[in-house]
């Protein structure tokens, strides 16, 4: 099975730097033009998609919604692939958190993957979650390319654990909205043929 994992576009809250989580906001007018440019940079690769799954969440389903149409596809609701929970730090700015609590602050974003914000979940749990549901696609779809929709923090957790096979080092794995990774599942194991692709978002800048 290979996948392409996809970020979703540029939020207010994602311009604002406000903690989401479970929460959202609406696409900011360049994240409009990030998943244009997503589209058409996935459309000239030829990748052959056969399915969307997408966090139910506003901002990712937007995005599923927009590839299910462009590859004519379906799309699947998927609650696995939901942002971490960042409890009482929703809608919170980070800078604030920063300033308020600089130590939750930096295990949370770069140090400590298993910090459970209070009233969340840690980023280990939600990276299993995600791994779990991925595995269980691929005993599913074995032969197939599929497409994942999330986000952020909790992709970081992904690439970590199938790349390194432990969460630790999440933050080296950070990409920016609308980029992809491509990975290639087979026989227990996964390969990430590319990560972090952004190339088509530099008209963009």
């Amino acid at each position: 099975m290979k996948v392409i994992l996809v970020r979703h576009a540029e939020t207010e809250w994602n311009q604002r730097g406000i903690i989401q989580g479970h929460m959202d906001s609406p696409l900011t007018a360049r994240g409009v033009l990030e998943t244009s440019a997503l589209l058409t940079a996935l459309t000239e690769a030829a990748y052959p998609i056969e399915c969307v799954y997408a966090s139910p969440l506003g901002r990712a389903w937007h995005m599923g919604q927009a590839l299910s149409r462009r590859f004519l596809c379906p799309l699947v609701a998927q609650a696995e692939l939901k942002e971490q929970a960042f409890g009482h730090y929703e809608g919170v700015p980070s800078a604030q958190l920063q300033y308020d609590h600089p130590d939750e602050a930096e295990a949370l974003f770069a140090q400590d993957a298993s910090f459970s914000p209070p009233g969340g979940e840690s980023l280990a749990q939600a990276s299993r979650r995600a791994i779990d549901f991925l595995h269980e696609l691929h005993t599913a779809t074995a032969n197939q390319m599929i497409c994942i929709v999330t986000h952020g923090h909790v992709s970081q957790g992904i690439l970590a654990l199938l790349k390194e096979g432990k969460v630790d080092n999440f933050s080296r794995y950070a990409q920016p909205n609308a980029s992809y990774s491509v990975l290639d599942m087979a026989e227990g194991k996964c390969v990430t043929l590319r990560w972090g692709v952004a190339t088509h978002l530099r008209k963009l800048a």
